[in-house]
């Protein structure tokens, strides 16, 4: 099944394909892109979609201040960050609408302060 995601930069929607379906998707429901061995989750309010490409691909074609690049692993929606967890090992962020947490190195923790408003 050929699986691909196709945005268009100042819409709110994005079209993932899935063979000969193609699904619209709110971009403000969409939680996080994980990737997930060769393909990558696209974890959203109501359900989870893989298709097949990279994190490098859908980052380009979002071109969104409101997803963010938190680790080589992860975009994910700033609308949705609730908290980000330190431990001694890794930093990661919950989100909300789902038990998944994504990585955050300690790079792009810095570079996320820069995106959001701290008080």
């Amino acid at each position: 099944m050929d699986k691909r995601i196709m945005t268009k930069p100042f819409h709110g929607k994005v079209c993932i394909k899935d063979g000969s379906e193609k699904i619209f998707i709110s971009k403000k429901n969409i939680i996080m892109f994980e990737k997930n061995g060769r393909k990558i989750d696209v974890i959203c309010e109501e359900k989870c979609f893989s298709i097949y490409g990279s994190l490098n691909n859908i980052e380009e074609k979002l071109k969104s201040k409101h997803f963010f690049r938190s680790h080589q692993s992860y975009i994910i929606n700033l609308q949705k960050l609730k908290k980000i967890i330190s431990t001694d090992y890794e930093n990661y962020l919950v989100l909300e609408g789902t038990d998944r947490k994504a990585l955050v190195t300690r790079t792009r923790e810095k570079k996320l302060y820069d995106q959001i408003e701290v008080l």
